[in-house]
């Protein structure tokens, strides 16, 4: 081997030996290293270059290993060094699993909502939908649109149609006696699953050229009904259920864990649109051949190469001459965009413009609190660095090498976050169980994923070992870098470089009070707006109303017999004697989350083309009189208005009733009695006027209603058909009205039969979640920011014992020292509170204006007075508490033990 080959291994050998640790060499001894070097000629010699590399490879495997072997000893130390200091270590932990435990929570449960991709679905990545408005609904398509959608194959390679949360009574096969099932699905397009890209996981899917209209009715079940309601039989396929009183055949099963597109509505049954109308009553009323029937959401698969923008604009286009086309369409002035596409390949899909958003106020959120958690182990391993300052320049004096004492600490640091993060890990998972027990009380099936993902687990473990070595290296570089024997005679106080007004504590404790005052303002923002927007009042006792669900329709009633029924019910109810009123309605009063629909004023030429959106509710005859709400102006429906028949005829005009927001929307200071309204396929005439009424969110929307006409009767509601009763007969109205719907037929599925009291109750319950979650989170982040705020004034109580025993030798008092302490916390607090106040509500406006689902919430809390002046002055009340315990504890300092240590 050549002498150049030699000397290199010999330097590389050198620089590895080097790298031992200070601990290996004094153990050894500078003899192991030449002896390692007077062997490399040797080694050359007899094996070559490569026993040369497996010489080097050899060492610097050790080297590592060494550190590692080191570590393991620094980690019993500081094991034991906790153990000496359980409160040290328990604010520790408690901070750091606070943190990180939230903070895990949060971002499990939105990267299931905002990235989780639907199970089994091979072309969910080039899945797109329908968007309806800037806050990312879905907007539903006549199955006209989505065939001519399907036309586009340069576009497309697949366009379904589809409709979620439809109810179906099902009966299994043998038990025909038995109560119905009420089991929530979807009406589906023969292609659906081909579009989507889902198989079978036993018999077949729906397919195009098998189910056709006319043929005998098939259903494809989920893997979840297959199991739960099944009991996992192998013969399921082929088996026959009852679906509202028709016979179906089972063909096939879906993957595990596909509940269908638009999986936070869970479906158990996929129908096909071939199905007749006495089967699934949504196919009713020729609706699959009506162009103005909005009913279906359209997926679409983008084709290979074909971008979103692209696919946006052409269909936008393709769109816009449809609408041309059609004679019943509303006239369009704007010049915007009618479609927008988005994203559908996830469990819930999220507008593009939307998404980054959402992640950006979550980010906010939780990184002002991992920021708390983290500022708080800063602060406490400064304090406690500086306490320690004696026993490391007496390590330092009898041989420990600097690097030696960094190294101490941060491993300590490590094991501290490492601690808290198992806590924050086991606080996450409590968390997902107790939140998996709520479920939103909804008349269609909701569900939330709060099950920990495993990048939630890395992420927690990743955070913790960062902020262990991030946040313990500058504490070690402070404390070990001062000379040891100023640092033997003074103990335990601590001189830092530079003025105190610009020091790392300062800037801690300022930073400090700004993050936790924004997380508590930004919460109180969205706390204050949840629950004033959940204030609603009626003008009854709401105890005295009760609701009372039938769908006779889906019981296998004769639609054209099912408005006969309510008309008869409703008769036998008034004329009991302890019901004051009765009326009906497609969906209880004071709902939320109805979707607008477009519409415009007829006459005005110019109004005529203008479209307003208005919420559409149903009622019946008396529903007003029913809620004690007196019309201020014209009357409310009557009994012959159900009797209307809709056609679409602009001659024609059904009845309506504006709220005050529709009228002033539609006619501005003009009385709207005798004037028209229409939409894509119907003219109204409005017939009277009500006040504006909250919904049980506790917001007022433009809303017009119409009356129950034949044609709600033959397609209810996925809900069914609401029976508002008024009674003053207590727990006895219940079995009255029982007794009354089985007189007429015994055989009528009765369900959600409840007081009005309750329903409102259940319906605020998602809403008083949130604020609870909201208002947890800005106690934790209180809690977070007194711990810190403690440890950040002990550690100048440490830095400045020696100033304070000789003020208290010099005669100053014990308030004196006192406020010495706290005079500067409480200058530190005030700059804090400034910075996090404008730091909050700049926060705000921006949320607020990147999106309007923000709008309302903080619209209402940012106003709020009481949130604004108290949440500063709670925080401040907090900070200056946690200031005062370490303040208190250094007026009683005893001046002669202080400055004895000289």
């Amino acid at each position: 081997m050549s002498d150049d080959g030699m000397n290199l291994a010999l330097r590389i050998y050198r620089r590895l030996a080097q790298a031992f640790p200070h601990e290996f060499k004094l153990a050894y001894g500078p003899e192991v290293m030449q002896l390692g070097e007077d062997v490399v000629e040797e080694i050359a010699k007899r094996h070559g270059v490569a026993g040369l590399i497996r010489l080097i490879v050899d060492i610097a495997i050790r080297v590592p290993l060494e550190y590692l072997s080191e570590m393991r000893g620094d980690m019993r130390y500081g094991w034991r060094a906790l153990l000496k200091s359980p409160g040290f270590a328990l604010v520790g932990i408690i901070s750091m699993g606070l943190g990180i435990g939230l903070t895990t929570n949060v971002y499990s449960s939105k990267w299931e909502m905002l990235f989780r991709e639907l199970p089994a679905a091979a072309n969910a990545k080039r899945l797109v939908m329908l968007q309806a408005s800037a806050d990312g609904d879905l907007a539903p398509e006549s199955y006209y649109y989505v065939e001519q959608y399907r036309e586009q194959k340069s576009l497309f390679t697949g366009v379904a149609a589809f409709k979620t949360s439809v109810p179906f009574n099902v009966t299994f096969q043998g038990d025909l006696n038995a109560k119905p099932e009420r089991v929530f699905g979807q009406i589906v397009s023969p292609d659906y699953f081909s579009v989507l890209g889902v198989p079978a996981q036993a018999g077949r899917v729906l397919n195009a050229g098998l189910d056709k209209p006319g043929d005998a009715p098939v259903v494809v079940i989920s893997d979840r009904f297959w199991r739960n309601r099944l009991n996992s039989s192998p013969n399921a396929v082929g088996q026959i259920l009852r679906l509202n009183g028709q016979i179906a055949t089972i063909v096939g099963i879906t993957p595990q864990n596909f509940n269908g597109a638009l999986a936070v509505n869970p479906s158990e049954l996929f129908v096909p649109i071939t199905a007749p109308a006495a089967l699934a009553p949504e196919l009713a009323n020729d609706v699959l051949h009506q162009r103005y029937a909005r009913e279906f959401l359209p997926i679409l698969c983008l084709a290979p190469g074909v971008s979103i923008d692209s696919a946006e604009a052409a269909l936008d286009a393709i769109t816009r001459r449809l609408d041309e086309q059609d004679p019943s369409a509303l006239p369009r002035t704007d010049k915007g965009r009618s479609i927008v596409l988005l994203p559908a390949g996830t469990n819930l899909p999220i507008p593009r413009k939307i998404k980054p958003v959402l992640i950006g106020f979550f980010v906010a959120l939780m990184g002002l609190v991992i920021t708390l958690a983290c500022m708080n182990l800063a602060n406490m391993l400064i304090a406690r660095g500086a306490n320690r300052r004696k026993e490391f320049a007496i390590r330092l004096a009898v041989g420990a090498s600097r690097f030696r004492l960094i190294r101490q600490m941060i491993s300590e640091g490590i094991l501290l976050s490492l601690l808290g993060g198992v806590a924050g890990f086991a606080l996450a998972y409590g968390l997902s169980v107790l939140n998996s027990h709520f479920t939103p009380p909804m008349t269609v099936p909701i569900e939330s994923s709060f099950d920990l993902d495993w990048r939630a687990g890395v992420f927690a473990f990743g955070v913790a070992i960062l902020c262990g070595i991030g946040f313990s290296l500058v504490p070690a570089l402070q404390a070990t870098k001062a000379e040891v024997v100023p640092a033997l005679k003074e103990g335990s106080a601590l001189r830092l470089p530079g003025h105190r007004r610009f020091g790392l504590r300062n800037v801690l404790m300022v930073a400090q009070v700004a993050a936790s005052l924004m997380l508590l303002l930004m919460t109180g923002f969205l706390v204050i707006g949840i629950s004033k927007g959940t204030s609603l009042e009626t003008k009854f006792d709401p105890h005295t109303m009760y609701l009372v669900t039938l769908d006779p329709v889906r019981d296998g009633y004769a639609p054209e017999k099912t408005q006969a029924l309510f008309e008869k019910l409703t008769e036998r109810l008034k004329v009991a004697g302890s019901v004051s009123s009765v009326a009906l309605a497609a969906e209880p009063p004071f709902s939320s989350g109805v979707e607008p629909t477009p519409m415009s004023a007829e006459g005005s030429p110019d109004s005529s083309r203008v479209q307003q959106q208005v919420v559409e509710e149903t009622v019946g005859a008396g529903y007003f009189a029913a809620l004690d709400e007196p019309m201020l102006a014209g009357r409310e429906f009557e009994e012959r208005d159900q009797r209307s028949q809709p056609d679409g005829a602009a001659t024609i005009a059904l009845p309506a009733v504006l709220n005050e927001r529709a009228e002033r929307k539609f006619f501005g200071n003009q009385n709207a009695i005798g004037k028209r309204i229409r939409d894509n396929r119907q003219s109204y005439e409005v017939v009277g006027v009500i006040r504006d009424m909250k919904d049980v969110e506790g917001f007022s929307q433009s809303i017009i209603y119409l009356p129950l006409t034949p044609r709600d009767f033959a397609r209810p509601p996925a809900g069914g058909m609401t029976i508002l009763i008024r009674s003053d007969a207590g727990a006895d109205a219940l079995s009255g009205i029982r007794n009354e719907i089985a007189f007429i037929n015994p055989n009528l599925n009765i369900f959600n039969v409840q007081m009005l009291s309750a329903y409102l109750d259940r319906s605020r319950a998602s809403l008083r979640f949130s604020a609870q979650t909201y208002g947890g989170i800005g106690v934790f982040g209180l809690i977070l920011a007194a711990i810190g705020l403690a440890g950040v004034t002990a550690y100048a109580v440490a830095q400045r014992r020696k100033e304070i025993a000789i003020r208290t030798a010099l005669g100053a008092s014990r308030a004196q020292v006192l406020r010495l302490v706290l005079r500067e916390g409480a200058a530190l607090v005030s700059v804090g509170t400034v910075l996090g106040f404008l730091g909050a509500m700049a926060l705000a406006k921006i949320l607020g204006a990147l999106a309007s689902l923000f709008v309302d919430a903080l619209t209402v809390g940012t106003t709020d007075p009481l949130l604004l002046i108290g949440a500063p002055l709670l925080l401040a009340a907090v900070a200056m508490l946690a200031c005062y315990v370490p303040a208190r504890r250094s007026a009683q300092i005893n001046p002669l033990a202080a400055l004895r240590e000289e």
